[in-house]
């Protein structure tokens, strides 16, 4: 594939990436939650509301000092609790707290009604948006691996009504 082309697919990917990321920090300032806040609490609600901060800069694809500074803002607003076990020194086991559940349920229910997040896509067909979807899968699962995007992509929010 020429460099022109893979050019365009990065640049592309890039555009929709900053155009989502300040949609996100929209819905956040409301919250006063940053996107990847937001995106901590949803990786919880999918995994059973237990996560390693190690697993939790895996899949929101952070540095561990990166993960460490938003669970201590998190974990400030009551949002999160973080459990040293005993036994294990040094592993430590990031839950919701009730207050994180219903924070998460108010960031759903604000994507849920708007129509047009996290793009106006009314202009494409289904057939087209799976297309879109087909295509990226298949990129990430050389990049990330098929666990990651059953983890992240595939991942449905606890408690949510979908339909």
């Amino acid at each position: 594939m020429d460099l022109f082309i893979r050019q365009q697919v990065l640049l592309m990917i890039r555009a929709l990436y900053f155009d989502l990321e300040n949609k996100w920090a929209e819905i956040g300032r409301e919250f006063n939650l940053s996107p990847a806040q937001q995106h901590i609490l949803f990786l919880l609600s999918t995994n059973d509301n237990k996560l390693t901060p190690t697993k939790i800069g895996e899949l929101g694809c952070w540095h561990n000092s990166t993960v460490t500074r938003l669970l201590n803002r998190l974990e400030k607003n009551e949002f999160i609790y973080v459990v040293t076990k005993r036994n294990h020194l040094g592993f430590k086991v990031v839950s919701m707290t009730e207050k994180g559940k219903r924070m998460l349920e108010m960031l759903i229910e604000k994507v849920k009604i708007s129509k047009q997040f996290p793009f106006d896509m009314r202009h494409l067909s289904e057939k087209e948006v799976n297309s879109f979807l087909q295509l990226g899968n298949s990129i990430l699962d050389v990049e990330k691996g098929k666990e990651f995007r059953d983890n992240v992509i595939n991942a449905q929010a606890e408690g949510c009504d979908y339909a």
